[in-house]
């Protein structure tokens, strides 16, 4: 199993694009020769069978990470991706998906860019089976406990996103399956199995399960780790959306325990996203906990101005301070979805 705890977590893409996505890693590939394969595989495939889709978000911002001041041009989780449904025998269908992570900011190291970062990451890979009974998928894909949050935290990409200050759970796992049951009186849920598979490493398999209820307007769920985020460890989930008048309201409970840390800690998320008119809409969110740093606090607000067909103006401004570190931003981006 690969793992890591993300500061990048498409939401924004994700939830535009929800039936089919939901998964994501962060294994780097070391050149630009998988966007040739990427794209022989759509230029050889029957065009009406797949669906290309991605965003390119970019933003300028200035930065105060603790005595450090200084601006920066940043692409905020931009992605590009594939993926198709296959009508088989028996009812069933097969799905893919493949999907990248891409620096439109950052030119690819032979060429002269930043040889720390790669402008082509692995983001999400999986195939899998639907019918009647649900869904099994295998890859690289989001735990249950990952995909529960979406939709809560409104600064995801940026330094306002929660997996900075206030969840540990954001996490990515690969070698993973994960099954899908068919919704029932408007309920879902989830169950992912983790497979360790270093063999000089004695951590246990991880399990992640949620279960979602949703109607129009209510979305509520629970979501519970053991041992994804590591041997020991584990994490319970809760959150709950509900549009109160123009607002959309968001909240996020966590509780963490971990065997060699005395006693759990907790986090919390408290989100909101204002309508003025169809086109102008404000975000701001505010949480705190023990459970990514001791004593995190995290504060953002916002405004999104949609321009229409899919593209986006944004302004945001977000604190972060825990006892031992503090940052901030200001700044202004857009988001160009396909």
């Amino acid at each position: 199993m690969k793992l890591s705890n993300r500061n990048v977590n498409r939401t924004r893409l994700r939830s535009r694009l929800r039936s089919r996505l939901g998964t994501h890693l962060g294994t780097h590939l070391g050149n630009t020769a998988t966007l040739v394969v990427l794209a022989a595989i759509v230029v050889s495939a029957p065009a009406q069978a797949l669906d290309f889709y991605g965003e390119i978000n970019m933003s300028r911002q200035e930065i105060s990470e603790g005595n450090e001041n200084f601006s920066s041009i940043r692409s905020n989780g931009s992605a590009i991706g594939v993926t198709e449904e296959r009508a088989l025998n028996h009812g069933i269908s097969a799905e893919f998906l493949l999907e990248y992570e891409i620096m439109p900011d950052q030119p690819v190291a032979s060429t002269g860019g930043n040889y720390e970062q790669e402008p082509l990451t692995l983001s999400a890979g999986y195939v899998g089976l639907i019918g009647a009974a649900g869904k099994l998928k295998i890859g690289y894909f989001s735990t249950p406990l990952n995909i529960l949050g979406e939709g809560v935290d409104h600064f995801t990409d940026l330094k306002g996103d929660k997996a900075r200050f206030i969840s540990s759970g954001d996490v990515d796992i690969s070698d993973a399956v994960m099954y899908t049951s068919p919704e029932w009186q408007h309920l879902t849920a989830r169950i992912s199995h983790v497979s360790y598979e270093d063999e000089n490493s004695n951590q246990s398999d991880g399990t992640s399960i949620s279960l979602a209820y949703e109607t129009d307007a209510l979305f509520a769920g629970v979501a519970y780790d053991t041992e994804v985020e590591g041997d020991d460890i584990d994490l319970f989930r809760a959150v709950v959306r509900y549009p109160v008048g123009p607002v959309q309201v968001g909240m996020l409970w966590e509780r963490r325990d971990a065997l060699i840390e005395d006693g759990a800690t907790y986090g919390w998320l408290l989100s909101a996203d204002i309508e003025i008119s169809p086109e102008l809409s404000i975000q701001a969110q505010h949480g705190r906990s023990d459970n990514q740093l001791e004593n995190g606090r995290s504060s953002s607000i916002g405004a999104t101005y949609s321009l229409g067909e899919d593209v986006s103006l944004y302004l945001f401004a977000t604190r972060n301070r825990s006892d031992t570190d503090k940052e901030s931003e200001v700044g202004t981006g857009i988001s160009y979805a396909f």
